[in-house]
């Protein structure tokens, strides 16, 4: 959770707001009821039927969503949020951004807990982990032991934000803490790690040797790999008994950059020692520091790790460092952006400030290609070259050679595309009306779709893939397709009978997460994590190169369980229409197109979440009202 002003792709929910007088028909019954005392702010689904609903107290409630019954309340978990503030200075409100429900596509019972994690990067941090079925408290830093402080305000335990958090592979918490201890004599740099069992939200071990500034990284043989400020280290994830361990040299200093390369062979370090900065490889298997490079630099440089060696990027020089030795292999005119490597002996790829595309040659920095397009970003890496966006949100591809396999006028064009994935090596895209299938091992795109018309001159504004076809919709309209663009249905519910100038609809976004990972996560390679550290989606583009150089290999294998973990599970749609009796809703299958049932909801400002597997609507009547329908 990067930014809590923003909904979260994970939460099913929609706003229709009716600004018309409601017909005269009777409403529904639902199923069930809830009241709360306060108002209820926000609800939220979750994948083991438990509705969260938040209320206006700052509150937590647990529902069954079955049949509404109120399993729990907790009124204290969110205090600190009050005092949340964002970018703006303002305060921000309660949402469901605040809370993650975990969940794990091989283990049901993961969902059955929560992260409460939060902060505003100045005072205010919360970490919790929540039982959703029971509403008990299963650990926060406090229970787990870490050192509490006081300074300004109330007690908080010390817990390094980004380094904690649930690790999925293991199905465990880690609280990690690093900091000056000014209470003890010398005031000593402590360190403080526990790993906590999920379930059962017992200390499985805990250490004072190592902590971690960002989530520590499973390796191959599910390990765990810490990236301290002054310690990293490899660590037995069943014992919490390091392999190894790194020090800086000179304990007044930290590590100030690090990265390692895709498959966690070598790792590189800077930090200052003496009166200069030193880079260092270190063999991550076994800690064994391979060399070490003196670097002569005014502030901590960007280190990009590959295969063959580490680039090194500072405020004057674009360095290639070899692998075997850390010798300078070649120093390149000064280059800023994401480094990409394109594999084999195709070069190294730069974005240079959202207008080049400039490609390297690996064995001497000499200049392969570039080219020039305003506000070019890398979108992803596919088996035919380089997939682009332009500053117009237009879609285009390179190949490996700098030639454009299609660009200008044959590109995608945006603003406004939609995309879907049903494999690594294929998408489709909406864009301009038209429909295409984009083949990402041949670069070949074909338009499979002429004309898209929906009626009441709405636009698609979501694309999706169900598992068996996809869908592209609006508001009003539903059109499904298969991969090779045969239409198996398009239907249209008309708006309620109201002006449009007093409608505004922002319909149930239930948005595959297949559909986001190229449009989103290859986006995101830009941004780096503590200490120049790339995170994992940045990362995504050696992954998505190497699946497409070995498809059949053990590494593509991996990269495709990922993938196929993130699909959807909706099958219906919930449209706003009139139902006969009066303003309501109708729930249709994705799949067939059909109607599958119907409810009236006359209300000027009908608020709901579904459930996007079975296809009960929870409807929020009045401000402390919550009606579960199944229909």
């Amino acid at each position: 959770m990067n930014k809590l002003y923003k909904t979260t792709q994970s939460m099913f929910l929609a706003w229709v707001i009716l600004l018309a007088f409601g017909s005269s028909a009777h409403a529904q019954e639902p199923q069930w009821k809830l009241s709360l005392e306060k108002g209820v702010e926000w609800t939220k689904y979750t994948p083991n039927k438990i509705l969260l609903v938040g209320s206006s107290d700052w509150g937590l409630h647990g529902v069954d969503a079955n049949t509404g019954k109120l399993l729990w309340s907790n009124e204290d978990l969110y205090n600190s949020a009050k005092s949340l503030k964002g970018p703006d200075g303002k305060k921000l409100g309660y949402t469901a951004d605040l809370i993650q429900v975990l969940e794990d596509p091989n283990d049901a019972k993961i969902s059955d807990f929560a992260l409460v994690k939060y902060t505003d990067n100045v005072m205010v941090k919360n970490f919790v982990v929540i039982n959703i079925r029971t509403g008990d408290v299963v650990i926060n830093p406090k229970m787990a032991g870490m050192p509490v402080v006081k300074v300004i305000g109330p007690e908080v335990a010390t817990f390094n934000y980004d380094g904690s958090g649930y690790i999925q592979e293991l199905k465990g918490i880690l609280l990690t803490a690093s900091f000056v201890d000014m209470y003890q004599a010398g005031k000593p740099y402590t360190q403080i790690t526990k790993f906590i069992d999920l379930e059962s939200g017992k200390v499985a071990w805990e250490s004072d040797q190592f902590s971690s500034i960002f989530l520590p990284i499973v390796t191959s043989d599910n390990h765990l790999l810490f990236i301290g400020e002054k310690t990293s280290a490899k660590i037995d994830a069943k014992t919490g008994k390091p392999f190894w361990t790194f020090e800086v040299a000179d304990k007044k200093n930290n590590f100030e950059a690090f990265d390692a390369n895709i498959r966690l062979t070598e790792g590189y370090f800077y930090q200052k020692k003496g009166n200069q900065g030193v880079v260092s490889a270190v063999e991550l298997g076994s800690g064994k520091v391979l060399w070490e490079k003196p670097l002569s630099t005014k502030d901590a440089p960007m280190l990009k790790a590959e295969n063959f060696g580490v680039i090194v990027s500072d405020e004057k020089n674009f360095t290639l460092m070899e692998a075997e030795s850390g010798n300078t292999k070649w120093t390149a005119k000064k280059l800023s952006g994401i480094v990409v490597d394109l594999g084999r002996d195709r070069g190294i790829a730069v974005g240079e400030k959202g207008k080049y595309l400039t490609v390297l040659d690996k064995n001497s920095g000499a200049e392969k290609w570039s080219q020039k397009i305003k506000g070019i970003q890398i979108d992803q890496m596919t088996g035919a070259g380089i997939m682009y966006q332009d500053e117009e949100g237009s879609i285009g591809l390179i190949d490996f050679d700098g030639n454009l396999k299609w660009g200008n006028k044959d590109m995608i064009k945006g603003p406004g595309v939609l995309r879907a994935k049903s494999a690594l090596d294929s998408e489709v895209f909406y864009a301009d009306g038209k429909v295409f299938h984009v083949n990402l091992v041949t670069g070949e795109k074909k338009e499979i779709i002429g004309k898209v018309d929906f009626n009441e001159k709405e636009t698609p504004d979501n694309l999706e893939y169900t598992g068996a076809n996809f869908i592209l919709s609006s508001s009003q309209n539903m059109l499904g397709f298969d991969e090779n663009g045969r239409v198996q249905f398009q239907q249209h519910w008309a708006s309620p009978k109201i002006s449009l100038a007093g409608r505004i609809a922002l319909r149930t976004m239930q948005v595959a997460m297949v559909a986001m990972a190229a449009a989103n996560a290859y986006a995101e390679g830009a941004s780096t994590g503590m200490m120049g550290y790339q995170s994992m989606a940045s990362r995504q583009y050696g992954i998505q190169r190497e699946f497409f150089e070995d498809m059949s290999g053990a590494f593509g294998q991996a990269a495709n369980q990922r993938f196929k973990a993130s699909k959807s599970r909706g099958v219906y749609n919930f449209i706003l229409t009139d139902v006969g009796e009066g303003v309501g809703l109708v729930k249709v299958d994705k799949v067939s197109g059909k109607e599958v049932g119907k409810i009236v909801l006359n209300d000027k400002e009908p608020v709901y979440d579904s459930d996007p597997e079975n296809g009960m609507i929870f409807y929020k009547p009045s401000k402390k009202e919550v009606f579960g329908y199944t229909f």
